[in-house]
């Protein structure tokens, strides 16, 4: 996992503060990873050409550009004129090194964003947009310096990189679905110190592939038992239902039963129940539900005297949009003692977010404060995991939030989300608790669909290819 910063100009500060460096030497480190990254990227002799701002970001250019000088074609375009003093000592030392200034962009190897960065305040002038669109249309490979120009957490950015290099950390605006677009391949650039030494933990997390853990079965002698009861129910749209428990089998669920009219017809593999069966160690429900079958369901396990209200569950879909959501919650948050942690998973898409926090009477859903809301719900509902899905994934679980950016627009059809669902239940049987199992389903149905398109077209991904990708993840 990486840490995600909303800004990260206190770490500099910090890093001048506690390790004696200056605001100077972070510069020449920022042009130093640039330098680094567009070695790897592109051959000596290229034609690089650099954007630069008036402020430090234009400052990075300027250094970028003396560093590079005599073994790349440097050209340098003054979006704007030198300004902050760092920016205009760099550009005093890129004439020196009689660095090329052009006043017309022109076909390039490499173009580099060093415009404004994260330090955008107001908006972009049609001006600089013009200039940063006829860049891109003009270079094969795009690189943004720290951030691609225009971008902030709830605006589009006017630069679309194919790399995107922040400086000592990621921050946030990098990783918010309007820009998925825009940023690229995202790179952290050393400033002269380790990023255990600039970083302090943040409550916000980036996940990583290498964060994938997979319920492998350690121990021989074992039974199905052992590995979990997951009862899914079912209502209009049987396919929904039973996708999820087909990925809950595929995932590693030992038993799986549709609960619902009997006579279904269904895989084999799975069961089938008119209730809630005795062995049951988990519920999922929501997914093709119905908004009334959701409604009736909830209300029956809100009165159940059985063991059934105290399971575990994923709720999904058609629950969000019943009020009876309130109740249950209220319901369950009600049996939490020191001693019982009851575990429940909520998985919606931002339209079915927006249904839950009314009925919860936390407003109405503003994307642009997406963190916020999803804090404000997981305190009000502390027992709870918060999973919201997106271009990228948030899940959030009292006070911290992670962010899953490996998802593709290969998931954006009908049934991927049940199969999400059925992953995070499958962990919830077999004893992960609500959080982990949020982030380890979330992580196998990205990097299963990445497994997938290795070999399927990303408009040709099927559920049912997600699901043969899921059994063979080593």
């Amino acid at each position: 996992m990486k840490n995600v910063y909303q800004s990260t100009s206190f770490l500099d500060k910090r890093a001048c503060e506690k390790f004696d460096l200056t605001p100077e030497i972070l510069m020449e480190n920022a042009a130093n990873a640039l330098e680094s990254l567009i070695s790897s990227i592109t051959h000596k002799g290229s034609v690089i050409t650099i954007l630069c701002g008036g402020g430090d970001n234009g400052g990075d250019g300027y250094a970028l550009a003396r560093r590079l000088s005599g073994e790349y074609n440097i050209r340098i375009y003054q979006v704007k004129e030198p300004k902050s003093p760092l920016c205009v000592k760099n550009y005093e030392r890129a004439k020196l090194c009689e660095v090329k200034f052009i006043k017309k962009i022109l076909p390039c190897d490499v173009v580099v964003d060093c415009v404004i960065g994260s330090g955008l305040k107001g908006e972009l002038t049609r001006e600089v947009i013009e200039v940063l669109h006829t860049a891109q249309k003009n270079a094969r490979l795009c690189v943004a310096c720290d951030t691609p120009s225009g971008l902030s957490e709830s605006s589009t950015p006017a630069f679309k990189a194919h790399h995107t290099l922040c400086m000592g950390a990621i921050n946030l605006a990098c990783l918010s679905d309007v820009t998925k677009d825009f940023v690229g391949q995202i790179h952290i650039g050393n400033l002269g110190i380790s990023q255990n030494l600039y970083q302090i933990s943040s409550n916000i997390k980036m996940l990583e592939s290498s964060d994938l853990k997979l319920p492998h079965r350690k121990l021989q002698n074992t039974h199905k038992g052992d590995f979990g009861h997951l009862g899914v129910f079912a209502g209009e749209k049987l396919g929904a239902c039973i996708l999820a428990a087909q990925a809950a089998l595929h995932f590693g669920a030992g038993l799986v039963s549709v609960i619902g009219e009997q006579n279904l017809h269904i895989p084999f593999a799975l069961m089938q129940s008119s209730n809630v069966p005795q062995n049951a160690t988990v519920l999922a429900l929501g997914m093709g539900l119905g908004v009334e079958n959701s409604k009736l369901v909830l209300e029956s396990l809100i009165d159940s005297t059985s063991n059934a209200f105290t399971l575990p569950c994923v709720l999904d879909a058609d629950v969000f949009h019943t009020p009876k959501i309130k109740d249950f919650l209220d319901t369950t948050l009600s049996q939490q003692t020191l001693d019982f942690s009851r575990e429940i998973v909520l998985t919606p898409h931002p339209k079915e977010f927006n249904a839950l926090l009314q009925h919860c009477g936390l407003g109405e859903y503003n994307p642009s404060k997406r963190i916020q809301a999803m804090l404000d719900f997981t305190q009000k509902y502390p027992h709870t995991t918060l999973l919201l899905k997106g271009a990228n994934v948030f899940i959030a679980k009292s006070e911290k939030i992670y962010i899953n950016p490996l998802g593709s627009n290969a998931l954006a059809k009908g049934g991927s989300g049940d199969v999400l669902s059925g992953l995070i239940a499958a962990l919830l049987a077999q004893g992960y608790n609500g959080l982990n199992s949020a982030l380890q389903g979330t992580l196998a149905h990205s990097i299963a669909a990445q497994k997938c398109l290795k070999h399927i077209a990303d408009f040709g991904l099927t559920p049912n290819h997600l699901l043969q990708a899921i059994s063979t993840l080593r």
